[in-house]
Parts: structure tokens; sequence; C-alpha cells
């Protein structure tokens, strides 16, 4: 039996691996099946279609990654690869997922390929642990047999960041009465076609079907909500800017930040929201393109 509670995650990139603090993982990976018309002038009895099977789709992962307080950047490799980019490039990373507490003898882990964020959420609340939500996709999904790695700094009890103090600043305003931000950065991929009628012959079973291998990057998108309780400051209330600077910081105490994140330049909409208490909300995106989106993000 394998239990996600007992799951340990590594990412490997380069020549090393770093084992992360997760607090769910899934993962699949599916086939492409396309029907086959069977039915004849000589056989109208072959009503049900045949099956062709030799593609895999992209693997789909999910994951919620824990932010701490520690400066070793091993908890933080995965927010590094979600924001930096070269271009229309993005570094790719292989992914170890070990489910299993059996003897190493018949041990077996799952392996990702090629795996690439295409999302990632960061999650800022006044009364919960500070979060990111992670997306990725993968090549492809295999077992393997278990594996130690030297994971260098890893931290078995770190601190993680409960209750953080959020701060806001729209426009160079300190908004007040700030009760939640999200902040989401969206890599928008496309993997290249590679199911040429040579690749499809020569499938024969699962093992040998046509992986996905590369990809571009479309585009992205950066965009985010600010929630405030609606008290003396009401100037930006129904309202709107462009070309305005926000910058969003978020850790265990003022001036000892955990995620801060400068972008410029951006836009954003404001709207109230009647419900038992009166808010309002900022729903921002940035609309400028820097070379390398990781220099706007200190975390």
């Amino acid at each position: 039996m394998q239990f996600l509670r007992d799951t340990d995650v590594y990412l490997h990139y380069g020549s090393n691996y770093y084992k992360l603090h997760v607090q769910n993982i899934s993962f699949s990976q599916t086939f492409k099946q396309s029907g086959s018309k069977k039915k004849t002038l000589h056989s109208t009895s072959s009503l049900i279609e045949g099956s062709t099977i030799n593609e895999a789709n992209p693997a789909s992962i999910e994951m919620q990654l824990l932010m701490v307080d520690e400066t070793s950047t091993y908890q933080h490799k995965p927010l590094e690869l979600l924001l930096t980019n070269s271009g229309d490039t993005l570094q790719t990373f292989d992914l170890y997922v070990d489910a299993s507490t059996a003897s190493e003898s018949s041990r077996k882990m799952y392996k990702i390929e090629t795996c690439v964020f295409t999302a990632g959420a960061f999650n800022m609340v006044r009364d919960g642990v500070m979060t990111v939500d992670l997306s990725a996709e993968g090549s492809k999904v295999s077992r393997v047999n278990y594996s130690s790695f030297s994971v260098g700094s890893f931290d078995a009890d770190p601190t993680y960041i409960g209750s953080p103090t959020i701060k806001a600043t729209v426009d160079g305003t300190v908004l007040e009465n700030v009760i939640s931000i999200s902040l989401e950065v969206q890599n928008s991929i496309e993997w290249t076609k590679n199911n040429t009628v040579q690749n499809a012959l020569s499938v024969t079973n699962a093992g040998n079907s046509v992986f996905p291998s590369s990809f571009v990057l479309k585009d992205r998108d950066v965009a985010g909500n600010i929630t405030t309780y609606i008290g003396t400051q009401v100037s930006d209330l129904q309202t709107w800017k462009e070309n305005i600077a926000i910058r969003i910081q978020a850790g265990l105490s003022a001036g000892n930040d955990q995620l801060d994140a400068q972008l410029t330049p951006c836009s954003f909409t404001n709207r109230v929201d009647t419900t038992l208490i009166f808010t309002q909300g900022y729903d921002f995106r940035m609309m400028g393109s820097p070379t390398d989106l990781d220099d706007l993000f200190t975390y």
C-alpha cells in the first residue's frame, strides 16, 4: 500500500537534487486514443470502431509548496524555475515522487521527465499558512527503482510562514486593512508535435509510445487580487488605473519578507463587495514584459 502521507518529493535540476516540503501532490498522464471505422460494404455488422493508441498526452502535475523562512534556496528552487525565463525559453527539470516505505530491494519511485512549471499561485492570508500552488507539465511518467539522493541543504524542520504580515502598495499608496492577497503567474506553453508517420509505425506498446519532448513558451500573465476592508481610505473606490507600480510584500514580520514582488507597469480595477462586512477588491495585472520575470521577485 502507498499513502500520500509517506510521500517524499525530489526536484532534479542540473546535477542537484532538491527535497521539497509539499502539502500535497498529484500527477497523471493519459494516452491519446483514436477510433477507426471497421464497417465496410463487405462487413456491415462491424459496428464497433477499432482503436489506435500510439501517442501520450503531456503529464499534468499539481502540488502545493510551503513558504519557509530559511535563506537556503532548496525550497525556493521551484519558484526560480517558475519565474526565470530566457526569451521564450523556460528551464526544465525532472521530478521524483517516492511514495513507498518498502525495503530498498523492492522499492519503486515515480519519475516525471522534462517538467516545466505552467502556473504558480501565491496565497497570502492573515490567518493561514503562506503557500504556493504550482502546476506543471511533463513529457513522461514512469516507475523506476528506488534511489537515495544527496539533497544538500534540506532542512527537516523549517519555519513555515503562518499568519503572515502582508502589505500592498498601489501607485505609491500603502493600502489599509488588507485581508488577503493572491498573486498568480501563468506560463502558457505549447508542446511541439512529434507524432510523425514513422514514429507512429514503430509503436508496439506503452513503453515506446510517442511522448511529447519539447515546447515553446507562447505568452505569460502576472495577475492577482488584493482584498481590504473599507475604512477611511476610499480614494480608489470604484475606479481603475493603468501604468502604475504595485508592490506585494509578505513575511513573518514587517521587514522580514519571504516574498517581495515589485511589479511595474501594472493596471487595476477596483470594485465594492457588499457582504456582512463591506470590502473592496483590487484586481490587477502586469502590463510590461521584463527580460527576466525573476528579477522582479525576492523570495
